[in-house]
């Protein structure tokens, strides 16, 4: 049984399909639903494009609140959902919240960007399967056919 969920949410349909079997589990088993977007950190060469890092900062700030208040609201009848957002790399911020919260499982969505892509660019699913304790459900991305 889990009681306390987590779904990292960052709008790609993989972390949408995630969100609603979350949702699914948290009013089968009158589960608290805990809903984190992580707003990523500017790319380094945004400064050498001329563009503000403070303002593009306060832009990922608003889309990760954006993201965190539209997955609230579509929660089904019933599903109470808490909101968390936090500011870094994904992979890391994810297991941060796992730590401070006594949750009983993450569900994430996978990109599904391959074993190569994944092994050059790393992979979230990956660093939050190896740095946490608790079960992790990994929704990969619905089929459009």
């Amino acid at each position: 049984m889990f009681l306390n969920i987590l779904v990292a949410y960052d709008g790609s349909p993989s972390s949408r399909a995630a969100l609603e079997h979350a949702y699914e589990l948290a009013r089968a088993e009158n589960s608290k639903l805990t809903v984190l977007t992580v707003a990523p950190p500017p790319a380094a060469y945004v400064s050498l494009a001329g563009a503000s890092t403070e303002r593009m900062k306060d832009e990922l700030d608003e889309w990760a609140s954006r993201l965190a208040r539209e997955a609230a609201a579509a929660a089904p009848d019933g599903v109470i959902v808490h909101t968390v957002q936090r500011h870094g790399h994904a992979g890391p911020e994810i297991v941060a919240e796992i730590e401070s919260g006594s949750y009983d499982l993450v569900a994430l969505g996978s990109r599904g960007r391959g074993r190569v892509s994944s092994e050059i660019l790393g992979s979230v699913n990956a660093f939050v399967h190896f740095h946490t304790k608790i079960p992790m459900l990994s929704i990969d991305e619905p089929d459009t056919d």
